[in-house]
């Protein structure tokens, strides 16, 4: 494990002294272009949607989930989220709530209890899906990774980005493509701590008004051979969402 571990210090040197060579016309340009990246998926007071996630095994088996997701966006903090489970039966009811990077939140109501994530747990499946915890928080990414251009063509950037260190992101290294019109990730891959390709993500921007986001994401766990469908609809901004709803009162409200 040790091995593995310094081979993969080794391999991020690398690529940060590439990126550096890369980029020596221009000021990072890796980290700016994730920097608007972050200022764009960010730029909403506040944002509401329903959810349909769908899981498929290897077998073809699928599950079927339907959520309702609240976010309320800062410049100077962490985002708040909270996500409420409408269907199947088994899992109706279930909420989460993010208020900080160390604040993460499952209501049960099954047990009728709230359960803190530590910070040991936020690397493991959310509900069954091939999103981790940790990929549910609104963390800026430029604050966790360290990003390289690799190279442009007319419609995207390629980012290499290497986890920072001491950040407890899972993915220890990510590709991404990035579309410049919109500058949203429309394509990423990431790695895991030996930098084996963990999973692949496919993503569809969606622009409303002013502001961009994503109405789809299509998340492929290489290891489990298992997939993740994302499908978002009546995405809503600035609806101006009061701070009662990021609570832990508001978690455990039946959902309508």
């Amino acid at each position: 494990m040790k091995v593995r571990i310094i081979a993969l210090g080794v391999f991020g040197v690398v690529i940060l002294a590439v990126c550096a060579a890369g980029s020596a016309w221009a000021q990072d340009p890796g980290n700016a272009i994730l920097q608007k990246v972050d200022e764009i998926t960010n730029a909403p007071l506040d944002e509401m949607s329903d959810m349909r996630i769908i899981l498929f095994d290897k077998k073809g088996n699928r599950k079927e989930r339907l959520l309702k997701t609240w976010t309320k966006y800062f410049k100077d903090k962490d985002n708040w989220r909270i996500i409420k489970f409408l269907s199947p039966t088994d899992v109706r009811g279930v909420g989460f709530l993010v208020l900080a990077q160390d604040k993460m939140y499952l209501y049960l109501p099954a047990f009728h209890r709230i359960r803190r994530i530590a910070s040991h747990s936020q690397k493991e499946s959310f509900m069954g899906s091939d999103m981790s915890f940790s990929d549910m928080k609104t963390k800026r990414l430029s604050e966790d990774y360290e990003a390289c251009l690799l190279k442009e063509t007319s419609d995207n950037y390629f980012l290499e980005l290497i986890r920072r260190p001491g950040s407890e992101k899972p993915y220890s290294r990510i590709k991404m493509t990035v579309e410049k019109s919109s500058s949203v990730p429309i394509y990423m891959e990431s790695f895991d701590e030996g930098n084996n390709l963990w999973k692949v993500w496919k993503m569809t921007p969606y622009k409303s008004g002013k502001y961009y986001t994503v109405s789809r994401i299509e998340i492929e766990e290489k290891k489990k051979e298992h997939v993740t469908i994302v499908e978002r609809e009546n995405i809503r901004f600035d609806q101006g969402l009061e701070d009662r709803i990021f609570t832990q009162r508001f978690l455990k409200r039946r959902p309508k």
